[in-house]
């Protein structure tokens, strides 16, 4: 005999987040996303390239850097599909979120926009896209190549 489940509670609050996040370290990215490019910070010390963009290299500590353009071009490595979203993003529909590689760079998270589910492979060829937030905020997201 199987016991009586409780009904589900339904919820479909939002949530509003406040937040100031300094950017004076890493005014070059926003700036450069805004015009459409991609970039990174680059050791001078031991050539590590990071992202999201450092200060002080996580490899070898070493706190001068250069910036580098990572390109447009990256591939899907892993992604996953949310279909339960979290409270702050109450308003989206399911998405889907992909770690993706650049050529000899680093690997990026970001939503993965302008694909559908079962088209979305390990290995599909992606570009980097700028977008702004309601608020005017510089973001990035990938799109199919």
């Amino acid at each position: 005999m199987q016991a009586k489940e409780d009904p589900a509670l339904h919820s479909r609050r939002s949530l509003t987040l406040r937040f100031d996040i300094p950017t004076s370290k890493t005014k070059e990215f926003w700036e450069a996303l805004k015009q459409g490019r991609f970039v990174t910070t680059r050791c001078a010390k031991c050539g590590h390239v990071s992202f999201p963009p450092q200060s002080d290299c996580p490899k070898c500590m070493g706190g001068e850097f250069s910036w580098t353009d990572l390109g447009p071009d990256a591939k899907v490595v892993t992604f996953t599909h949310v279909q339960i979203t979290p409270a702050s993003f109450v308003d989206n529909d399911p998405y889907i979120i992909a770690i993706c590689e650049f050529a000899g760079g680093p690997k990026v998270l970001a939503w993965l926009e302008g694909v559908d589910l079962p088209k979305v492979k390990p290995g599909m060829p992606v570009k980097v896209a700028a977008r702004a937030s309601a608020e005017g905020n510089p973001y990035y997201v990938f799109v199919p190549a």
